[in-house]
């Protein structure tokens, strides 16, 4: 009974390259444990490890995205399909696992105070949900949230622990390296807090997104949203929802089941991401590019949200100006840059100095090295500190990723989503939500766009990109 009800609902003609989603949730969980590890011991092994389950990560999603990648793995479709079956379960056993384990803490059963830290701290807002939903807040008051935003009151108002923070290094962090500790940030946040409004040198503290990111969610804290969390959830729900209504039916068990067992995907939910809403915009943008105006707009709303759509927008108009030409291409361009300063208009006439400040605070900013790509050799001591090292790295994979691109987007439209972020890798700051979410992009525009029209049970017709 079982057997048949998985087999109608997951067929072996699945495409195989879909299936290799879950092999890429596990790589990631898997990458992250060790840099989590990496991280607290700098053991350099553990290091290349985690960059090496990374690059393999990429190369996973760029499969995805590569078309003929079903006809390569046919002759083992047999291995994919139950190896993913079984990573399904593996999974879904995880994610019940972490469920139980949050009920047993809030019942106060679990008494292990390091476990229940690392299970209650996943749950709260990040800086970045507490500014924007700070910033909400001071937009229904009337004030402008690129002058008054204070990272120190969103601290105490939304309970936001210390290394959830960005630090700078200012102040007493000035000479630091590579990372301030738990103890200086604990402290460098007291004696923040004791002097008063004055935001603290050491601590990010000015709003670093545009407008779009809090523009977005005025109107559910208006009526009343105490917890930012729930609008970026609805979000995530927008985002399966838009990929099952437009996936073929026989492929809508599979999507529902990527995303309900994507622990990553929930993890970050939970801890406050905020990236949801623009790739969300992303996503639908990207699906309706033949209707150029609207699909323009919606890459516009993105750009007004976090900086990292900045990143996807030169690819997005390269697949343009090789489906449709440069004209239509260029009024793209327009539409989004027109949509990007009419929502910022506001508050750049309001503070024109404290908005661009706050909208160019990662590229300015003296941020400290973070993250998973190659920054972590920088953090160990293995490569030089050097952010200008980085920068160029970052700037280098760009323009070659654009160039690739620009001769191969024919042939694998969907791989922009991905090229777009890998740049990422080789930033000197590179925390993993940067990328992430390009999986979920990548597998939902292949799902919508080359399996919509496949006929049930047959193998999958890919789309042409021409007209």
């Amino acid at each position: 009974m079982l057997g048949n009800t998985i087999a109608k609902l997951f067929p072996r003609s699945l495409p195989p390259r879909l299936l290799l989603i879950f092999f890429a949730v596990i790589i990631q969980i898997g990458a992250e444990l060790l840099s989590w590890f990496s991280k607290s011991t700098g053991n350099p092994i553990a290091i290349f490890l985690a960059v090496v389950l990374w690059l393999i990560w990429f190369g996973l999603i760029f499969h995805i995205a590569k078309p003929s990648t079903d006809e390569l793995l046919r002759p083992y479709r047999k291995v994919v399909y139950f190896g993913a079956l079984a990573l399904m379960v593996i999974l879904a056993s995880v994610i019940i696992g972490e469920l139980i384990g949050f009920h047993l803490v809030n019942r106060g059963i679990i008494t292990d105070n390091e476990m229940a830290e690392v299970l209650v701290e996943g749950v709260n807002y990040n800086d970045a949900t507490a500014l924007n939903h700070q910033a909400s807040l001071l937009v229904l008051k009337g004030e402008n949230p690129y002058e008054n935003t204070n990272i120190v009151d969103a601290v105490e108002e939304f309970d936001v622990p210390t290394d959830y923070l960005t630090p700078l290094k200012k102040g007493d962090f000035a000479e630091v390296f590579p990372y301030p500790t738990e103890e200086q940030l604990d402290n460098a946040l007291s004696k923040a807090k004791a002097s008063g409004d004055t935001p603290p040198a050491e601590f990010e503290s000015k709003l670093s997104y545009p407008a779009g990111s809090f523009l977005f969610l005025v109107p559910f804290v208006a009526i009343g949203l105490e917890d930012a969390r729930w609008f970026y959830l609805l979000c995530a729900i927008a985002i399966m929802s838009v990929i099952f209504w437009q996936a073929p039916s026989r492929l809508r068990p599979l999507v529902v089941a990527a995303f309900l067992v994507n622990l990553v995907f929930w993890n970050l939910i939970v801890g406050g991401t905020t990236d949801t809403l623009y790739v969300l915009f992303v996503l639908v943008g990207w699906i309706l590019r033949r209707r150029l105006w609207l699909s323009a707009l919606l890459l516009g709303f993105a750009a007004t949200t976090k900086q990292i759509a900045w990143f996807i927008i030169p690819f997005y108009l390269v697949l343009l100006l090789r489906e449709v030409g440069w004209k239509r291409a260029f009024q793209s361009c327009m539409v989004i840059i027109v949509t990007f300063i009419l929502i910022n208009l506001p508050f750049i006439f309001s503070a024109p100095q404290a908005w661009l400040e706050g909208v160019l605070a990662p590229v300015l900013d003296p941020m400290f090295p973070k993250g998973v790509g190659l920054v972590a050799f920088s953090i160990a001591g293995i490569l030089p500190s050097n952010s200008l090292l980085f920068t160029l790295m970052e700037v280098a994979v760009l323009i070659l990723g654009l160039v690739w691109y620009y001769f191969n987007c024919r042939k694998y439209p969907q791989s922009g989503l991905l090229l777009a972020v890998l740049p990422l890798f080789f930033a000197w700051r590179s925390l993993s939500c940067y990328f992430y979410f390009a999986s979920i992009l990548v597998f939902g525009a292949v799902v919508i766009e080359e399996y919509k029209k496949s006929i049930a049970g047959s193998e999958p017709q890919v789309i042409s990109s021409t007209h």
